[in-house]
């Protein structure tokens, strides 16, 4: 049995553990083997359910953020299975007789496919890309039973006292709720694997991390600041309790692994700010600044103003046809020698190189290196106007040192920018060490409204025959998960496959 804790912050979970809050967690730790995981969050916050189910790095699955770049269309996408063929390891148990509860694993993509088993996808993710269940009429009993969805799409933008206190009462039904259908779930066959996914922390982790962005904090009376300065925490405790309940009874032959790919902490905010620090940096060079399609402008001010409830309002398949449309005149494309991607924890800058994109204008080999060189210069030159601190802690050209035979190499941002400790509430300004004359006045609030991102330290608990009691790993890597899973089912290590099984054997107190 699989647990998934989506974007639990390690050092909150052992917090929370030593006041005695999360008592399912605690016993585990006592009975099983813990430690932490690297993932690629650091670079692709996007990437790290994709990278657990496949068991590959990134250049290979592609899957890295909800909206992705085809230079061969010159616009976003949504990621389908069309597209990109990353399947979960568990899709490969056919014929195996192994019989499996699969439930809520973000990221997937597509409908779930059949399975020996039940597969449920999309009920209460924070990242809905795929809803639907196997076999299909499974949606429509569990909605009989246990009511309509409560995990409500996420209310991307700025946030007022009542937009959280509505969220976290959301959150706490959704998790309720989930619980109810995890267990229908699991007791409708025996079972050989299962792999189930609260997804709660994570949207409680963006958005009430902390009251930083609340648009009328002289609304917050002391007793509705009391309630949501805790609410994090409490959503931890709620997923404890509901982890107990689906392992309450099982037997001592049972390994179970409790996980979570990536953690959660202030968020630093840059990424929001991206586009208008370039535009401001265009703007002291003297030159003109890129034209941007009208679609793509409705967009970016969809995010501060009333019309995204509309925007909330569109069916997700609709809204995935409507991302190539807008994204396709993101940009004067004959003039843009580099444009933003959407991004999220980090930024994502693309060169419209020429003979990679449909329409690119920079010439390979010199020119490329320029264009790259000039991006990472000035990202690692903005500082805070009024100390010199530096914005950026670093930046990774992605796309060069990827491997040449990833599949999904072409895809992949040429140079991603790691945000340092500042966060934009802490900043007024912006200047920068290497352009003379630049400077950025820094909004007071985000337009996404996340007070939380994602940090890239996972963490697992496991328990079962073999595993020694009490003990720690050495850090290990999400990569690590599924032939561990596989190592139990019976299966051997695929040579597809880039992590290793964790070396519980290794284990010491």
């Amino acid at each position: 049995m699989m647990l998934g804790f989506d974007a639990a912050e390690y050092a909150l979970i052992h917090s929370l553990i030593a006041r005695g809050k999360l008592p399912v967690l605690a016993r585990l730790m006592q009975r099983g083997c813990t430690g932490r995981l690297n993932s690629p969050a650091s670079y692709y916050s996007g990437a790290v359910w994709p990278t657990f189910y496949t068991g590959q790095a990134p250049p290979w699955h592609g899957i890295y953020h909800n909206k992705l770049w085809r230079p061969s269309r010159m616009c976003c996408v949504v990621p389908d299975d069309l597209a990109f063929l990353a399947r979960p390891f568990w899709e490969s148990f056919g014929g195996s007789g192994i019989r499996s509860c699969i439930a809520d694993i973000p990221l997937i993509l597509g409908k779930p496919r059949p399975i020996d088993g039940v597969y449920l996808g999309g009920w209460a993710t924070h990242d809905p890309v795929s809803n639907g269940s196997t076999p299909c009429n499974l949606w429509r009993e569990l909605r009989r039973e246990f009511g309509a969805r409560v995990m409500p799409r996420e209310n991307f933008g700025p946030q007022d006292a009542d937009s959280l206190q509505q969220l976290f009462g959301e959150l706490r039904r959704a998790t309720e709720q989930f619980q109810r259908v995890a267990l229908s779930l699991l007791q409708r066959q025996a079972w050989d694997f299962s792999c189930i996914v609260f997804g709660a922390a994570h949207r409680a982790g963006h958005y009430l991390w902390d009251l930083g962005e609340v648009q009328d904090p002289q609304r917050l009376d002391a007793t509705r600041r009391a309630l949501l300065e805790g609410a994090v925490e409490l959503v931890y405790e709620w997923i404890d309790h509901a982890f107990g309940r689906l392992i309450e009874g099982l037997g001592s032959d049972v390994v179970v692994l409790v996980f979570s790919l990536h953690g959660m902490g202030p968020n630093s905010g840059w990424s929001d700010l991206v586009p208008a620090v370039l535009d401001a940096r265009t703007a002291s060079l003297s030159r003109p600044i890129a034209r941007k399609g009208v679609l793509y402008s409705l967009r970016q001010r969809l995010r501060s103003n009333a019309l995204r409830r509309l925007a909330r309002a569109i069916p997700p398949a609709m809204a995935a046809k409507l991302v190539p449309l807008w994204s396709a005149r993101m940009f004067d494309w004959p003039r843009t020698a580099f444009f933003p991607l959407p991004m999220d924890l980090t930024a994502y800058m693309r060169v419209n190189l020429k003979g990679r994109e449909r329409d690119g204008i920079v010439e390979p080999g010199a020119g490329y290196e320029q264009v790259c060189a000039e991006l990472e210069t000035f990202f690692l030159g903005l500082r805070d106007a009024s100390t010199g601190d530096a914005i950026v802690r670093e930046t990774l050209r992605a796309y060069a040192q990827a491997p040449l035979d990833a599949p999904q190499r072409e895809g992949l941002p040429d140079l991603i920018v790691r945000w340092g400790e500042l966060r934009t509430r802490d900043v007024a300004a912006l200047t920068c060490a290497t352009l003379p004359g630049y400077t950025y006045q820094v909004p007071g609030r985000l337009p996404s409204g996340r007070s939380g991102n994602h940090t890239p330290i996972g963490w697992f608990v496991a328990t079962g025959p073999g595993i020694p009691a009490a003990t720690q790993l050495p850090v290990q890597d999400i990569l690590d998960l599924a032939p561990t899973a596989l190592h139990y089912l019976g299966f051997g290590l695929s040579p597809s496959l880039h992590g290793r099984r964790l070396p519980f054997e290794t284990a010491r107190p």
